[in-house]
């Protein structure tokens, strides 16, 4: 599942960034498989209440199916809220944590700090 992540999200790395730098920074996560139609799709990164979703382009708006849904409300209710980012320019991504709830509170460079309460 790690790998699926890797695939789906390496676009945005600094060139020279490779997966076994994204498996040792990112071991410390969980990863929930994202499947569509049978194929790995992606994953959800989760640690404490930080979370990524890596999804493969080709599965943009077809991958969050209620079971999902359930499983990061599930999650915010454990931690007590949600955080994740996501890169200004990427507006699949803006698009997807703004319908899901989360509200922007802040920013890093061209990066966007969401949180759900």
């Amino acid at each position: 599942v790690v790998m699926a992540a890797w695939d789906a999200s390496k676009w945005q790395f600094p060139d020279g960034y490779m997966v076994e730098q994204f498996a040792a920074d990112t071991g410390d996560w969980d990863f929930w498989p994202i499947v569509v139609q049978g194929a790995l799709a992606g994953a959800i990164m989760v640690r404490g209440c930080d979370m990524h979703v890596c999804v493969q382009p080709q599965h943009f708006k077809r991958w969050a199916t209620p079971s999902l849904y359930r499983r990061v409300l599930n999650h915010k209710r454990v931690h007590g809220r949600l955080r994740t980012v996501v890169a200004e320019q990427h507006q699949a991504g803006r698009d997807f944590v703004e319908r899901f709830g989360f509200r922007v509170y802040g920013n890093r460079g061209l990066t966007l700090l969401y949180e759900l309460r």
